[in-house]
């Protein structure tokens, strides 16, 4: 890999209209491996309860993600090494800057992130009432999290994606969904709800100051884990209309549903977020089998939302960018089905 800064001067050689006084060059090659090795144990407990296959459980276990390393920090590198060195060069025969073996050990220091581990707790039930026309399941977690990786944007160069560490976080929260049929299975519905907390326990980064320029130290310590939002929650409900067996059209389904999310945050300072929200969503299935024809639309409520954000100071000033959701969608579906 090699990065070239060339500066206008008064030196013989000219390139397009601008002349080059000095040439600098940073250039390097090594080799970076890990090996990960990990125990991942885990443990779960179920007591049958009644006689229609309702249960309680619970499940003890260790969660591991493995590190790595952030390739595209290197133009970051490459940027800094340059311009540290054109401070005290004045020109002359081109330079080459080499690291040394110290330099190449920091170098991987840098551009490496740890693995994440987690020890993960959760109690449940499943319950089946009604003769099983009726299904809840409900459950709460907590997670211990060391190392947590987060995909945050380089701070001095473009716009590339890394990961970097998080000291320690924790994550609790609750899930439950609710399930049933009723008039022969004509009807079939579900609703579902979650609520998530995850926080940092230990967080400390270093950023710019927009003042001063130079870098502080900064605590996240009890913010938000951003892009986990605080509430998940989703209904859905399809009635079916029988038609005449012998006839073209035998049956009609009728569907509706909504989803949504609570606020999430897109930083690790959560000073900008997605606040709450919620679309709407139907369709219309006609089935002439083996030929079934729907008709279906997407956010009908036209809901404006972004799936994802991030700012940037890479020219020099903080800007923001947003991932807008698809608006208003409506459409046409025809699947054929064979069967012996």
């Amino acid at each position: 890999m090699m990065v070239t800064d060339r500066r206008p001067g008064a030196a013989p050689g000219a390139m397009m209209p601008t002349e080059i006084a000095y040439l600098i060059t940073s250039s390097f090659a090594d080799k970076l491996h890990n090996t990960h090795q990990q125990l991942l144990p885990k443990a779960a407990l179920t007591w049958r309860v009644g006689q229609q296959g309702s249960n309680i459980y619970a499940v003890v276990s260790k969660g591991y993600r493995a590190g790595g390393y952030n390739i595209q920090m290197f133009s970051d590198i490459f940027s800094t090494q340059i311009r540290q060195a054109s401070r005290s060069y004045s020109g002359g025969q081109p330079l080459g800057i080499v690291p040394d073996a110290a330099a190449l050990e920091g170098i991987a220091h840098t551009i490496s992130y740890k693995p994440e581990e987690s020890w993960n707790y959760e109690l449940g039930t499943h319950l089946n009432l009604l003769d099983r026309r009726l299904q809840l399941d409900l459950s709460g977690y907590y997670m211990q999290i060391r190392n947590q990786q987060l995909s945050v944007m380089a701070a001095d160069y473009g716009y590339g994606r890394m990961m970097v560490n998080a000291g320690k976080s924790s994550s609790c929260g609750i899930e439950a969904a609710l399930r049933g049929s009723f008039f022969d299975n004509r009807l079939i519905w579900a609703v579902g709800y979650g609520f998530t907390r995850a926080v940092f326990k230990e967080y400390n980064d270093s950023v710019a100051d927009a003042a001063t320029g130079s870098n502080v130290l900064v605590s996240y310590k009890n913010n938000h884990v951003p892009f986990v939002p605080d509430h998940t929650f989703s209904a859905h409900a399809d009635y079916r209309i029988g038609v005449a067996d012998d006839a073209l059209l035998h049956s009609v389904v009728v569907g509706l549903n909504v989803a949504g999310r609570g606020r999430t945050y897109w930083d690790e300072a959560n000073s900008y977020s997605e606040s709450l929200y919620a679309t709407l969503g139907a369709h219309v299935d006609l089935d002439m089998s083996p030929v079934t024809v729907s008709f279906w639309g997407r956010n009908l409520t036209d809901t404006r939302y972004s799936t994802f954000a991030f700012d940037n100071r890479a020219t020099g000033r903080l800007q923001y960018f947003a991932q807008q959701a698809n608006p208003l969608q409506v459409g046409l579906d025809v699947r054929f089905s064979f069967s012996k």
